[in-house]
This record gives structure tokens, C-alpha cells and sequence, in this order.
């Protein structure tokens, strides 16, 4: 007979342990297995003693818990979703660590999927996450079908972007794209007098890009100036031969305005191979955190998004959605924060900046 302080090894199996059970832990502890469930839902009127016998056996059996069966009781899975469009990009990896140091007790594990910008990639996480009741969902949309579902049933928070299907159902945390995008427009036209002033952008199927891009737009309509652009464009290899093309045809000194920071590389290596310099030539700003840009030995001149800042809106909305499902959508707008560095020339570099990038081969 099984009791206090000897082991009953659970049984082997294709070479895998059992998972020890709760009968397991009151088997080892000579308690009932209903004390045992008061002891781990720490629940009152248990002793002492009988609570440190059953939590030395926890212990011993390296017992960890069945968190379906803890979610048929509480009705919450522990898990909160997050699916962002591509895990590779570093905007991407600091949202997705500010999130992940503001989860609750309630909440306390990170499910992430990367979408890679795909709408059947994304359905895929979609259907997983609703199948493991997920106590919240966090998504940086590309187009789901099943994205209302997933807001009808999980509270959600739509995040960076949005999609015709969820505006005005679900609660959105959206950084200012287009007054960030005018702010570094007008910076180049008005602060540097510059007349030309190039974009390259990204997928203007996605909102932020195009709120992004309509800012570019916007002034350079003000100012009776002519616009360039290069779009469309999703790898930094695809951006610079864009730009590339573009730039050919303006005469320095010009602008550059990129809308992330996969164009911002792209514009880079275009501007290498033509052989012009920064910002003598060509004046360049940005939206991204790019940091700083080592390679180059260049400081972006940038709108950041404040990710620690997105992360707290983004997980206040989502306890509140939680507490009270009735809530009508919120929408919640989170302005970028400029910097100005050595790219438009604002801040004086120091010494000579290496000029790197890959571009396909030119035109024969």
C-alpha cells in the first residue's frame, strides 16, 4: 500500500512518463483526493500541516495539473492569442515581448501565431485559438473570413491595422499613421526646402500603409508639389529595385519618405547604387523603429511606435472587454514619437557612413 513519502512511479509508456494525477498526489500524500483539490484551489479550512504534506507530494511528483480539466472548472483556458503578420520583422518581436510582460495571473501565457500576411494562415490561428478558448485574443489583421466570429465570441483587440470586417464590432488600438506620415512629409518640405520627395511604400492593401501613404499625399497636395512613388512592395530586395527605378529619374537633392522599415533598407540600397550620399544628396525619414542603423552608420530620422505604450492600451482594453462583454467598440489612437537623426541631416554625422544593401542586378 501507497503512503505518505513512497513513491508509486507512474506507468512507462513508448518511452514517455505518465503525467502524474491528482490520484497520484493523494495516493503519495495518504490523503483523500478531494483534499487535495481543496489544497490546490486554496481553498480555506485546510491545516497546516495536512496542506504542507499535500504540497511536499506536488512536489516529489512533479505534478503540474490537467489545465482542461482547471478550464471545464474556471471556465478559463490560461492562454491569451496573438497573431502578428510576420515574427521575422523586429517591430513585430518588441510588440509582441511588451504584451507578453503584461499579462495577468488570470491570463499568464502567450499563444503567438505569425500569419505571415496570409489570409489562410491566419484563419488557420483563428480556428486553433477559438478551439482552445482562449481567455482573449490580440490580432494585426490581414483579412480573415472568421474574423468577426472570433470578435463575436472571444474578447479581442484589433492591433496596428484594421479590415472592413471588424470596424465598428471590435475594440481597435491604432497608432496616428497618417499624422506621423505628414509630420516627416512636412519636415523634409518645409525645414529642408526640398521640392522632390519620393515614397516608397509597402502593400497598400493593408490600412496603415495606406494611412501612411494618404499622409505623404496630403502635403505635397498642400504644397503644390508633384508626387513620387514607388508602392506595393513587401521584401527590402522587391522595395529596392522599386526605388531604384524611381530615383533614377530625380535629380538630388530630394526626399525620401519610407513606410516601414523594410522599405526604409530597400530606399537604402537604391541610394548606394546610385552612388549619392546621405543626406547631402538625398534626405531620408522613416516609420518603424529602426534604431540604430550600425551598418550604415546612420541615425533614421523616424516616427516610432510607442510599443510599451500600445501594449498597456491594448491589454487595459482587453481586462475591460473581459469584465463587461456589453462594452460598445472602442477605439483607441496612440500618436508615434519623432526623432530626428543624421538621415535628414538634423543631427551632424560623424565620420564617413558605410553604404550597404543587396539589389538584383541593374538593366543590361
Amino acid at each position: 500500500m501507497t503512503g505518505p513519502g513512497r513513491d508509486r512511479p507512474p506507468v512507462e509508456r513508448a518511452g514517455l512518463r505518465r503525467p502524474p494525477r491528482l490520484l497520484d498526489v493523494a495516493a503519495h500524500a495518504g490523503v483523500s483526493a478531494k483534499t487535495v483539490s481543496r489544497v490546490l484551489n486554496d481553498e480555506a479550512y485546510v491545516k497546516a500541516d495536512m496542506r504542507e504534506r499535500v504540497l511536499a507530494s506536488v512536489r516529489a511528483l512533479g505534478y503540474v495539473g490537467d489545465a482542461a480539466a482547471i478550464g471545464l472548472r474556471t471556465r478559463r483556458s490560461g492562454f491569451v492569442g496573438l497573431i502578428i503578420p510576420d515574427v521575422r520583422n523586429g517591430f513585430f518581436g518588441l510588440l509582441t515581448r511588451a504584451i507578453e510582460e503584461r499579462l495577468t495571473e488570470a491570463s499568464p501565457a502567450l499563444l503567438l501565431g505569425d500569419s505571415d500576411e496570409d489570409v489562410d494562415q491566419e484563419e488557420r490561428y483563428l480556428r486553433l485559438f477559438r478551439q482552445q478558448r482562449v481567455d482573449g485574443l490580440i490580432v494585426l489583421p490581414c483579412g480573415a473570413p472568421s474574423l468577426p466570429d472570433a470578435v463575436s465570441e472571444i474578447p479581442t483587440v484589433v492591433l496596428d491595422r484594421t479590415v472592413p470586417s471588424v470596424r465598428g464590432i471590435a475594440d481597435h488600438v491604432l497608432p496616428a499613421n497618417r499624422r506621423a506620415a505628414e509630420a516627416l512629409v512636412s519636415h523634409m518640405v518645409q525645414h529642408h526646402r526640398l521640392e522632390r520627395v519620393a515614397l516608397v511604400a509597402g502593400d497598400r492593401s493593408l490600412s496603415n500603409v495606406r494611412d501612411r501613404q494618404d499622409g505623404y499625399r496630403r502635403v505635397l497636395r498642400a504644397a503644390g508639389l508633384a508626387t513620387h512613388v514607388s508602392d506595393g512592395h513587401t521584401t527590402p530586395d522587391d522595395a529596392a529595385a522599386g526605388a531604384y527605378a524611381l530615383f533614377s529619374t530625380l535629380e538630388p537633392p530630394f526626399g525620401v519618405f519610407t513606410t516601414n522599415n523594410r522599405m526604409f533598407w530597400g530606399a537604402l540600397a537604391a541610394i548606394e547604387r546610385l552612388g549619392l550620399t546621405i543626406p547631402r544628396d538625398v534626405v531620408v525619414t522613416t516609420i518603424d523603429s529602426i534604431g540604430e542603423a550600425t551598418v550604415t552608420g546612420l541615425r533614421p530620422t523616424q516616427a516610432v511606435v510607442p510599443v510599451a505604450t500600445v501594449a498597456a492600451r491594448t491589454m487595459q482594453l482587453l481586462a475591460e472587454r473581459t469584465r463587461d462583454p456589453s462594452l460598445p467598440p472602442r477605439r483607441v489612437t496612440v500618436d508615434l514619437d519623432l526623432e530626428h537623426g543624421t538621415t535628414c541631416g538634423c543631427v551632424p554625422l560623424t565620420g564617413s557612413p558605410l553604404m550597404v544593401g543587396s539589389m538584383p542586378p541593374g538593366p543590361a
